[in-house]
């Protein structure tokens, strides 16, 4: 019964198998696996899915009890955090290969901060400036392309590649991607030249809320909006 209520819970967050087993550290298919066989989940894993999902309720995950959400957590701003280079952009001049399906690596509580985000990614390089290499970016979907804001900074994803960088469309055939690094090479030409992006190899844009950075280990956290 454990192991169907865990799938409720995964279901009713629209996690998920695949991001579920990768962020607790199962192995591929594995809780599959359990759910036909019945199998049971050790103490030790258990304890880490309620670490990783904290507003999952341990009585009633284990015995039922209870509702399945801890009561003063139900409104949390839970979304899933993209934390490895090869899953996000922005990396100097080059930008993240997309030839894996993006699987998040943890789920965060976006708090006050971002309540408009629905996800966060993990941002490297030095390409745009306001957001330091290894900082956390809280992102919004863009469902209408048509609305996108010229001037503002997005996470574009193509059938090639993802980058963070400054959008403009001017209602052609593309869209400019620009750095905010505008640092150039002894020969004058820019170290992070603007892209022309066709939209027809668009799979998604995301809007850049803001960023999180830690200054140091334990230390206190700088947000940016």
């Amino acid at each position: 019964m454990i192991l169907k209520r865990l799938k409720e819970y995964l279901d009713y967050k629209g996690i998920s198998i695949s991001a579920f087993e990768k962020s607790v550290g199962m192995s591929n298919a594995s809780f599959s696996k359990q759910l036909n066989t019945g199998k049971t989940i050790g103490a030790d894993k258990l304890e880490n899915i309620l670490t990783k999902y904290f507003d999952l309720s341990a009585d009633w995950l284990l015995r039922g009890e209870g509702e399945m959400i801890i009561p003063d957590k139900k409104d949390k701003k839970i979304i899933p955090l993209y934390d490895n280079e090869t899953t996000i952009g922005g990396y100097n001049s080059i930008v993240a290969e997309t030839n894996t399906p993006s699987q998040p690596s943890d789920w965060i509580d976006a708090g006050d901060w971002f309540p408009e985000a629905t996800a966060a990614i993990r941002h490297y390089g030095d390409s745009m400036i306001e957001y330091p290499s290894g900082s956390i970016l809280a992102l919004k979907r863009v469902n209408d392309l048509r609305l996108i804001i010229g001037g503002r900074n997005y996470v574009i994803e193509t059938t090639e590649y993802r980058i963070t960088k400054k959008l403009y469309d001017d209602g052609g055939d593309v869209i400019m991607a620009y750095s905010s690094n505008t640092e150039v090479n002894p020969d004058g030409r820019l170290k992070h030249p603007p892209i022309s992006i066709p939209k027809e190899t668009i799979r998604h844009i995301d809007l850049v809320l803001g960023c999180v950075i830690k200054e140091y280990s334990n230390g206190a956290i700088l947000i940016q909006k």
